[in-house]
């Protein structure tokens, strides 16, 4: 990765990094998943032979299990990202609570950890993926279009994957060590 752009990342604070991890990659993702599902879709009325319509298929349950990992991230982490940094901005100490937080500081991480085990599996899918055999020659456009949104999706989902395992995580643990979240 470029160095200057690997510092960039290292300064930015948890906050906008996260609104950026969501404007860039979250909501990125998410409409590509939305346009290549809608493209498998055609795919798969124009196809005949069920052979071929396998590859539809199968980019469909990809961009579904994509679709849940987004979906994870927006329902669950970010919210507890907002409120791990508010916590932080009111210099909350999480060593004078009463026991009863809700937040479950160290599940989150194991959570992302997990779910990276869970995208690297599905990249493995998306790179296995392939095309039907004649499938430049019988619908070239749709195929190319929806192979190409695959494409799309498979980089997309392993630079996400990168920025989480090597930015996120650690700016998580550091506003976690900040509010004594896990040393209790």
């Amino acid at each position: 990765m470029d160095k200057l752009l690997d510092n960039q990342y290292h300064l930015i604070k948890l906050q906008p990094f996260v609104e950026r991890l969501e404007k860039d990659f979250y909501n990125g993702i998410e409409s590509l998943c939305v346009a290549a599902r809608q493209q498998a879709g055609r795919l798969n009325e124009l196809e005949l032979h069920k052979t071929n319509s396998q590859y539809s298929k199968l980019c469909i349950k990809i961009i579904d299990e994509i679709k849940g990992y987004i979906t994870q991230r927006k329902e669950g982490l970010l919210p507890y990202l907002t409120k791990l940094y508010a916590q932080e901005e009111v210099n909350h100490n999480c060593l004078n609570c009463t026991g009863n937080c809700s937040l479950q500081h160290e599940l989150q991480i194991e959570n992302i950890k997990e779910s990276h085990i869970k995208i690297r599996e599905t990249l493995y899918k998306l790179q296995m993926a392939a095309l039907p055999l004649y499938s430049e020659s019988i619908y070239p456009d749709v195929y190319r279009i929806l192979r190409n949104q695959m494409a799309l999706l498979e980089n997309s989902l392993s630079q996400l994957a990168f920025l989480e395992e090597n930015y996120l995580i650690p700016k998580i643990v550091e506003v976690q060590n900040n509010i004594h979240a896990i040393s209790r």
